[in-house]
């Protein structure tokens, strides 16, 4: 019996905090959290599946920590949902410290295929 194999590989993405991306409080602008969360999305749309106009969106966002300067952040996606018409990913951003492994928030990116 042949088992099939997925082509796809969930990608991942490194985001480091820098000076230029916190407020007074040394946290994260969610601003540009949700920049980068939408940019990773669209990279992962463009590269791996074909989608007439994939125009990031997310849904569902919860915050559930703040990052601060000089965290490690991954950026990781999971399909949840895939069909001809529809695909729909989870995306999660987690604090990558070592001694912490964290889940600093969560987003749904549905698109639906218009051909």
């Amino acid at each position: 019996m042949k088992t099939l194999e997925n082509p796809y590989k969930s990608p991942e993405k490194h985001f480091t905090v820098t000076e230029n991306d916190i407020n007074a409080k040394n946290e994260l602008h969610l601003n540009i959290l949700y920049h980068e969360m939408e940019n990773f999305v669209s990279k992962i749309i463009s590269d791996n599946f074909y989608f007439a106009y994939p125009i990031p969106r997310l849904y569902k966002l919860q915050l559930l920590k703040n990052a601060f300067l000089n965290d490690q952040l991954l950026l990781k996606s999971k399909i949840t949902k895939f069909s001809d018409s529809e695909l729909q990913l989870l995306i999660s951003v987690i604090n990558h410290h070592p001694k912490e492994g964290d889940l600093i928030c969560n987003a749904i990116s549905p698109y639906i295929n218009s051909i």
